[in-house]
C-alpha cells in the first residue's frame, strides 16, 4: 500500500512520541484529513482529546481509526458475485482482478458480461477474462442483460464451479430505470443460485471523493450492498471517504485495488490498512 495517503503519512509520523498535540496542531491534521475526503463528524472523532496527557497520539488515532473502519472477507466459494457501480470506476478490470484472486487459490471461475448496452465492455471484459483463464458466458450488445447473468449462473451450476461473477452496466445510481433494471438482475441471480450465497459489491472510484459517499448511500438502498471494494488507492487519492462509508452507512470493504496490473488488488485489512499510513 506504498503511496497511500502519502501527505498524511509524514504529518502523522510527526506525532509519534509525543505528549499531546498543540491547537495548530490539531488544525493542521484536520485540514489534511478534510483535504482527504474525511467527513467533519468522523475528524472530530478522531481528533477528541488528542492532546491529553500521557497517551501517544499516534497510537490513539490508529486505535480510533481501526474502530471506525469495517471490514469482511471476500466471497467464501460457493458463491456468486453482483458487481455494480458507474462508469469510469474501474468496475471491468476489477471484476478481472477479482476472479484472478481465486484463480490464483485454485478456485475456478465464471463471469456473465452483463454489460450489454456497450460492444466494448464486452469486449475488454473477454480480454481480461482470456488473459487470467476465466470462463466467460456473454451475448451480443442489446440482449436483455438479465438473461446473460441467468445463463452465466446455470453455467456456473450445471459445471460445478466455485463462483460466478455478474458483470451489470456502469449506470448512473440516479437513473430510476436502469435501477430497477440491476434490481431485476439481482432477483433473477438469486432465484437462479438456487440456495447458494450472493453477494453484492459495488465498486467505487477512491479519487472522486464525496460523490462516493452518495453512489453508496443510493445503491445501498435501492439494491442492498454487501460490501465495496475501493479502486485506484495509488499515488495521493483521497481515501478518507472509505472512514466517512463505514462510519455513517455501515458498509464493510472487502477489497482495495491499488494500481493498474492484475496482482494490485488485495483484500481489505482495516489493522494493516491503518498501520500503513504511519509508514
Amino acid at each position: 500500500m506504498d503511496g497511500l495517503f502519502a501527505k498524511m503519512t509524514s504529518l502523522l509520523a510527526g506525532l509519534s512520541g509525543k505528549g499531546g498535540t498543540t491547537d495548530m496542531d490539531r488544525e493542521r491534521y484536520t485540514d489534511e484529513l478534510l483535504s482527504m475526503d474525511m467527513d467533519i463528524n468522523v475528524i472530530e472523532r478522531l481528533m477528541e482529546k488528542m492532546g491529553a496527557p500521557g497517551t501517544d497520539p499516534s497510537e490513539l488515532l490508529k486505535e480510533r481509526m481501526k474502530q471506525i473502519l469495517l471490514s469482511v472477507p471476500l466471497c467464501a466459494p460457493a458463491c456468486g458475485i453482483l458487481m455494480v457501480g458507474i462508469n469510469g470506476s474501474g468496475k471491468t478490470t476489477t471484476i478481472a482482478k477479482l476472479g484472478r484472486w481465486y484463480t490464483d487459490r485454485g478456485y475456478s471461475v465464471i463471469v456473465g458480461a452483463g454489460d450489454t448496452y456497450r460492444a466494448a465492455a464486452i469486449d475488454q471484459l473477454s480480454i481480461l477474462a482470456g488473459r487470467t483463464g476465466i470462463d466467460i458466458v456473454k451475448a451480443k450488445p442489446g440482449v436483455d442483460p438479465a438473461s446473460v447473468i441467468h445463463d452465466a449462473v446455470m453455467a456456473y451450476r450445471h459445471r460445478a464451479m466455485d463462483v460466478v461473477i455478474g458483470d451489470t452496466a456502469g449506470r448512473l445510481h440516479t437513473n430510476v430505470n436502469l435501477v430497477n433494471e440491476l434490481k431485476k438482475i439481482k432477483s433473477v441471480m438469486t432465484r437462479a443460485m438456487a440456495g447458494d450465497r450472493l453477494v453484492t459489491y459495488l465498486v467505487m472510484d477512491a479519487t472522486i471523493g464525496k460523490n462516493s459517499f452518495q453512489q453508496a448511500k443510493l445503491f445501498e438502498e435501492h439494491i442492498g450492498i454487501d460490501g465495496i471494494i475501493i479502486t485506484k488507492l495509488d499515488g495521493t487519492a483521497k481515501a478518507g471517504i472509505i472512514f466517512t462509508i463505514c462510519d455513517v452507512l455501515g458498509l464493510p470493504v472487502v477489497a482495495i485495488g491499488t494500481g493498474e496490473g492484475m496482482d494490485d488488488f488485495m483484500p481489505f485489512d482495516r489493522d494493516a490498512f491503518v498501520e500503513g499510513l504511519f509508514k
